[in-house]
This record gives structure tokens, C-alpha cells and sequence, in this order.
């Protein structure tokens, strides 16, 4: 499933960016295994360090982009921006699309604060991911809290739990190859 998020004034990711399968895209040796990873980014980032830590920049309710508006069938959702940190380094910008009715479904997906949402979505045997897509960001990215950025990888997928869907965004840091 591809989306086009580049006309979205709501999201990080409506810059000039080429997304496409993971599967058919070149990635750098160092960072494929983490663009590739199917399992929970949390649960990699806290095996390969010794202090994790959470940053929550932003959570609120808000109009989801087109795409997803068309895909979902609904027009509003919870928006959150999260930066996971390694032993005081950045490694993950994060950004997650949550629809009203998977909130309905899942009321604590709403009250995370400070918990990350790997930890919550990956303990559910229903969990389904879709298939990654990748880009690659160019320089100039300004990212909140962390400022402006050089080219960067990031990648996104849309998760169904308990067949709700949600959407998560990932931008990969330089933190993460310091691992």
C-alpha cells in the first residue's frame, strides 16, 4: 500500500521524500537490519543500551492526512511524535497515526504519555504488520526538539491490533549506527 503524505501540512513526512518497499530498495548495510526489523524498535533500541528513554514532543487530536482519511474511512485521530533516546543520544524520530475507532477499540493506546507504543502493540498475539516502505529523507529536515537535519532514512508501516489499524513513521537518527 503506498501513500503520499507530501501534500499533508499535519505530518513530518510530506516532504519530497520516494517511498517504496523495503524490499525493493537499496538500503546502507549499517542501517538495514534496522529498516528491515520486524519486530518492536523499543525492545532492539533497550538490548543495545544501557539507559532508554522516551521523549514524548507531541500527542494530540487532530484531522488524519488524506491517504489515511480515504483508507480508514474516518477523518479525525491522535497524532503523537516521539523521540527514543540511547544512552543520551537521539535515535529515533517517531510518528504515530492513531484513527478514532482503533482508540475506541484500544482506550489505552490514548493514554500512553511516556510508555512507548511498541511495548504496548507487540505484546498482542493479534498483531499484524503491513509491509514497509523506506525513503530517504533529504537534508534540511527540521525536526522538533532535535533541530535541523542531515539526510536521513526513515521508514513506516501500518499495524493492525485487534484488527485496528495504526499508522507508525519512523526517521532513523545518527544516534542509531552509535549502537
Amino acid at each position: 500500500m503506498q501513500f503520499d503524505f507530501m501534500h499533508s501540512t499535519d505530518s513530518l513526512f510530506q516532504l519530497h521524500a520516494l517511498w517504496q518497499s523495503a524490499q525493493q530498495s537499496l538500503l546502507p548495510d549499517r542501517l538495514k537490519p534496522w529498516l528491515l526489523s520486524q519486530g518492536s524498535l523499543t525492545a532492539l533500541l533497550k538490548k543495545r543500551c544501557q539507559e532508554f528513554r522516551l521523549e514524548l514532543v507531541t500527542e494530540h487530536w487532530q484531522k488524519l492526512p488524506e491517504p489515511l482519511q480515504q483508507q480508514w474511512q474516518q477523518s479525525e485521530g491522535l497524532k503523537r511524535d516521539v523521540i527514543l533516546w540511547c544512552d543520551a543520544k537521539a535515535c529515533i524520530y517517531a510518528q504515530s497515526w492513531l484513527p478514532e475507532s482503533t482508540l475506541e477499540q484500544m482506550e489505552p493506546l490514548a493514554r500512553l504519555g511516556a510508555q512507548p507504543l511498541g511495548e504496548y502493540i507487540f505484546q498482542h498475539d493479534s498483531l499484524e504488520r503491513g509491509p514497509i516502505d523506506v525513503a530517504l529523507l533529504q537534508a534540511g529536515l527540521v525536526l522538533p526538539v532535535l533541530g535541523e537535519q542531515k539526510q536521513l532514512w526513515a521508514r513506516r508501516s501500518i499495524f493492525s491490533v485487534q484488527q485496528q489499524p495504526l499508522l507508525v513513521q519512523e526517521i532513523f537518527l545518527p544516534g542509531v549506527l552509535e549502537l
